[in-house]
């Protein structure tokens, strides 16, 4: 008894054959092709969720730079805070 479960082939040319698979897929760029009106909108769609994302990915890189040079700028206060008390309190007369 055959072990195989598979029919072995009867011919040569009954066997199963494969399609080269291409590498590359290529497109007619040449061909003019008018957009329709679906495209237009989507391209405009597009364009205009591109430029709202990167208003707002501008406007929050804008602000996150200002918190970080407002929190610098109080960090360096309170530091010339402390230093001019320390040394007020050092200049005091002893008694």
């Amino acid at each position: 008894m055959n072990a195989l479960f598979t029919r072995a082939p009867q011919h040569t040319t009954a066997a199963p054959t494969t399609t080269p698979t291409p590498n590359t897929i290529t497109f007619d760029t040449t061909a003019y092709r008018p957009l329709g009106l679906f495209d237009r909108l989507s391209l405009r769609l597009g364009l205009w969720l591109l430029t709202r994302h990167a208003d707002r990915a501008r406007a929050l890189d804008h602000r996150a730079v200002e918190a970080l040079r407002a929190r610098d700028a109080a960090a360096e206060r309170d530091r010339r805070e402390r230093a001019w008390q320390s040394a007020a309190a050092f200049s005091r007369p002893p008694f």
